[in-house]
């Protein structure tokens, strides 16, 4: 009953949104989410502590003034989410000549991207590039109509919550499909090395390398001050991984030094609330 509701809050709250015109929506979704980080003590100090981990030479107000914008252009990379379609004119794609023949092979690709701005503008930027994309979601039980956003813009979603969704992966990855993952969450898969802190990472973008034979790609977005995103999209291993544990966690290392480097930059539009340095 409590997911029925939320549900249909949620789809109320959007179609409000919707009736306003953007600029608008950015500045009421800036405005509660500052309140919501200002209040909530957690997510709050959590954030201050992430940011402490990066940046220890900041004073707690430098890295409060980040946080507070990283929660803002998060949100409202969540809010847009819904209304995937109209951001196609709003969209600027990054990347080089090398980079789009990757994607216009044949062979598949495996992206690995990270939770910046509105994250899932990298699925929807792919699947404009290549009309072949899979991407791996953990879609909220009380957002039944989820998948439609996905659908609606012709990706390809499998969740989480399926049954069997690794096997859908590789599925996808023998089809030759774009597949996307987000690949700078916390997962006990292989350990990195993250602003110096020893943690561990998820290691799908690789393996999904290593099985497909296909070459690797690191994709980010950035909200600008003109409200555009840069959609960025690197090439990160041209040839595959190689099938061995070795292997996969050394290119799993090598994209969270990418990772750092893409942050250290954009501070901004990486999300630091999550609970992210855990050993």
């Amino acid at each position: 009953m409590k997911h029925f509701i939320a549900s249909n809050l949620i789809t109320f709250i959007v179609f409000l949104l919707k009736l306003l015109k953007r600029d608008t929506r950015k500045s009421i979704v800036f405005w509660l989410a500052e309140k919501i980080i200002m209040g909530f003590e957690k997510t709050k100090c959590r954030a201050l502590s992430n940011l402490r981990v990066a940046y220890p030479y900041n004073t707690d107000e430098e890295n409060l003034r980040i946080a507070v914008r990283s929660y803002q252009n998060i949100a409202f990379g969540v809010v847009e989410c819904f209304w995937l379609q109209e951001l196609e004119q709003q969209i600027d794609i990054v990347c080089d000549a090398q980079t789009l023949d990757i994607l216009s092979r044949e062979g598949g690709v495996s992206i690995a991207t990270m939770h910046t701005s509105c994250f899932e503008l990298v699925p929807f930027a792919i699947q404009h590039l290549t009309g072949n994309v899979t991407t791996l979601s953990k879609i909220p039980k009380f957002l039944s109509k989820a998948k439609s956003i996905y659908h609606s813009a012709n990706i390809d979603v499998i969740d989480k919550h399926d049954s069997n969704p690794i096997i859908a992966l590789l599925k996808a990855s023998r089809d030759n499909r774009a597949v996307c993952l987000h690949s700078d969450h916390y997962a006990q898969e292989t350990p990195v090395s993250f602003f110096g802190c020893k943690t561990q990472a998820p290691t799908g973008a690789a393996l999904i390398s290593s099985y497909g034979k296909m070459p690797i790609l690191m994709c980010y977005t950035v909200l600008k001050d003109n409200n555009r995103y840069d959609v960025v999209i690197e090439r990160f291993v041209d040839g595959y991984v190689d099938n061995n544990k070795e292997e996969i966690s050394l290119t799993m290392g090598k994209l969270y030094q990418r990772f750092e480097e893409v942050i250290y930059k954009h501070p901004e539009q990486w999300y630091w609330s999550y609970n992210r340095f855990r050993p």
